[in-house]
């Protein structure tokens, strides 16, 4: 059974039909979303998490500007003008959705909360690819 996710946004764009670029809220992003897509298990110890994890806590109002953002694979995306909410189906349900790329970012966001950070300022810009297939996704995430 598909499960759902809601991210809540300021603002987004229907780039195309399969595809929506969206202004999230850092302080209540879904931090269990799949990483079924993505290829790079989120490590703690990796430059990469420590570089976000800095940005995201010592200046979270810039974090938009300095962040390329979390790429996301959805079977389905219900946009409203306040919230993204986002189908997703798993690998066991023959889904290939998820987080494509952004897994340290989203792991960053998740010990943040845990240290109870203040993210309230902090947004991120995410890339929602919808109705992928998993070579679709695996391709996506090449571009990387």
């Amino acid at each position: 059974m598909p499960k759902t996710w809601n991210i809540k946004i300021d603002n987004y764009i229907q780039a195309n039909p399969n595809c929506i670029i969206a202004t999230a809220h850092v302080d209540t992003f879904p931090t269990d979303l799949p990483l079924e897509p993505n290829i790079r298990e989120p490590n703690r110890k990796s430059a990469t998490y420590r570089q976000v994890f800095d940005s995201l806590t010592t200046q979270p109002e810039k974090f938009f500007s300095r962040h390329s953002g979390i790429v996301l694979s959805a079977n389905k995306v219900k946009p409203s003008k306040t919230s993204l909410e986002l189908e997703i189906l798993e690998a066991n349900e023959g889904g290939s959705d998820g987080i494509i790329n952004g897994g340290h970012t989203v792991l960053a966001f998740e010990q943040a909360k845990t240290y109870k950070y203040d993210l309230t300022q902090a947004r991120v810009k995410v890339t929602i690819h919808i109705g992928l297939s998993e070579d679709e996704a695996k391709r996506v995430f090449e571009k990387f």
